[in-house]
């Protein structure tokens, strides 16, 4: 019979001959700065991923309105033709008179340049709406009209919620219109 031979091998940890331990360091300051913008930039990133079907939601809706106003049709400027007033009270007292031109321009398919906003003060507007025609009053005054659920959905970006103060009419010659802003120097 074969005998196997064992060998059995200690190993001894003398402390002398051990490797020095490497000293840890500490997480410096700029390197915690950064780790906490990095996980901030990630939240902000996702916050924004999360609110792009909200509004992509919100533009549908606002299309939509904008699509069932009746008179939005292709109408080309009518030069010469009689201005037409209307006068706008801001529920919420946040629009500025350049947010009611944007608003009326993009409810009503008209061009910026032919509306001009004058605010009257205590959140009244007197609007007058240049080379369009007559048929602006029937838009703006027919009951059965998608006019100012048109324009109360551009006013909503801008926190607004608008009431007709003074029904469209033509502009007569004991109402004069807004003057027009001074140019600057």
């Amino acid at each position: 019979m074969q005998q196997h031979a064992h060998q059995h091998s200690v190993q001894l940890n003398f402390p002398e001959n051990a490797p020095p331990s490497l000293p840890t360091k500490r997480r410096g300051f700029v390197c915690t700065l950064g780790i906490i913008a990095l996980v901030l930039a990630l939240l902000f990133l996702s916050l924004v991923a999360l609110e792009i079907p909200f509004i992509k939601f919100e533009n549908r809706l606002l299309e939509s309105r904008m699509r069932s106003a009746p008179y939005r049709k292709n109408r080309s400027p009518v030069l010469n033709a009689v201005p037409v007033v209307i006068g706008f009270w801001d529920e919420h007292k946040t629009i500025t008179a350049l947010q009611l031109v944007v608003c009326l321009s993009l409810a009503l398919d008209v061009d910026e340049t032919h509306i001009s906003v004058q605010h009257e003060g205590a959140h009244f507007y007197r609007t007058v709406v240049e080379n369009e025609g007559a048929w602006m009053i029937e838009a703006v005054n027919d009951e059965d009209s998608m006019f100012l659920e048109a324009l109360n959905a551009q006013a909503a970006r801008f926190g607004a919620q608008l009431v007709i103060s003074h029904t469209a009419r033509k502009l007569s010659a004991e109402s004069t219109p807004p003057s027009p802003p001074s140019p600057g120097p």
